[in-house]
């Protein structure tokens, strides 16, 4: 899906210099495997809970490719 398909599809952009993570909260099954990989990046106790920028583009690719659901999507820019 390209990033307009995803914002049409109700999921939420967080920005990243080199990539940005896409979330829909609606499909989360809250299998907390964001927060147990890069708990730098996915902190649900911070606001933005989402932080792409807090480690390199490759782990986040990395991470986001683990959401059993799909409630989470990346692109690079």
């Amino acid at each position: 899906m390209n990033e307009q398909d995803l914002l049409e599809a109700r999921y939420k952009r967080y920005h990243g210099e080199t990539i940005d993570v896409f979330f829909h909260k609606d499909l989360c099954e809250h299998a907390a495997k964001c927060v147990g990989t890069a708990p730098e990046v996915f902190d649900t106790k911070k606001r933005p809970w989402i932080e792409p920028d807090k480690a390199d583009a490759e782990k986040v690719e990395a991470t986001v490719k683990l959401c059993p659901s799909g409630a989470l999507k990346y692109q690079y820019k």
